[in-house]
């Protein structure tokens, strides 16, 4: 039975998909939009290292990098219907935030929209660059096991992430990547809104009981 829920943010959550190309285009040089989305497709981190180091990815060292990552952040907002479905989830599962974002941007970010207490707990990059590192510190930290643990998340790099701890997810398709992308890591199921979550969740609470 499922019992918890880590979701991504970016993408999810809040429909942050311009702000963050914005973001990266200040901080790179010439960087497209696919290339934007490549860096979704593992590891954010890892990709953009290697991208670097082979010459590949231009880094423009004079903006504030953190500094405008927060501002967009705050400009945000999150859907009435979304925090409506949030909040009906939290009756019945444990929540939680797994992001490569700033944990203190995000928290900032959660209580400006008096939110703070709706997760049990955001790991961010403060946590760990690497977002199998961070489930299994929930899994052992909640004492959860992972046939008890789904992921929602909207990047391919983020599926693949939990396909290494054998943790299902599910995929929306109204973030980052378009279905056929996230197609590739085999998600459980692909959704195109967010109100569909808690209805999968349920079937797969009432088939395992069935």
């Amino acid at each position: 039975m499922i019992k918890a829920i880590i979701f991504d943010f970016d993408g999810v959550i809040v429909d942050s998909y311009e702000h963050n190309y914005l973001y990266h285009e200040k901080k790179y040089v010439g960087l497209t939009r696919e290339e934007h989305k490549q860096f979704f497709e593992g590891n954010m981190y890892e990709i953009k290292e290697q991208l670097i180091k082979e010459g590949k990815l231009v880094v423009n060292h004079d903006i504030d990098s953190p500094e405008i990552m927060r501002k967009m952040m705050l400009q945000e907002k999150i859907e009435d219907s979304v925090v409506s479905s949030l909040k009906d989830l939290k009756q019945a599962y444990l929540l939680f935030i797994v992001t490569s974002h700033r944990e203190s941007i995000l928290n900032e970010f959660l209580n400006q929209e008096a939110l703070g207490d709706l997760f049990d707990e955001v790991l961010g990059v403060e946590t760990h660059k690497k977002k199998n590192i961070k489930f299994q510190l929930l899994l052992d930290r909640y004492d959860l096991k992972k046939d008890q643990t789904i992921f929602v998340t909207d990047t391919l790099g983020d599926i693949l992430e939990a396909n290494k701890l054998d943790i299902k997810t599910i995929a929306v398709d109204f973030g980052f990547h378009e279905r056929e992308r996230l197609e590739r890591g085999h998600p459980l199921e692909i959704v195109s809104n967010f109100g569909a979550i808690s209805t999968i969740l349920k079937n797969i609470n009432f088939n395992l009981t069935d």
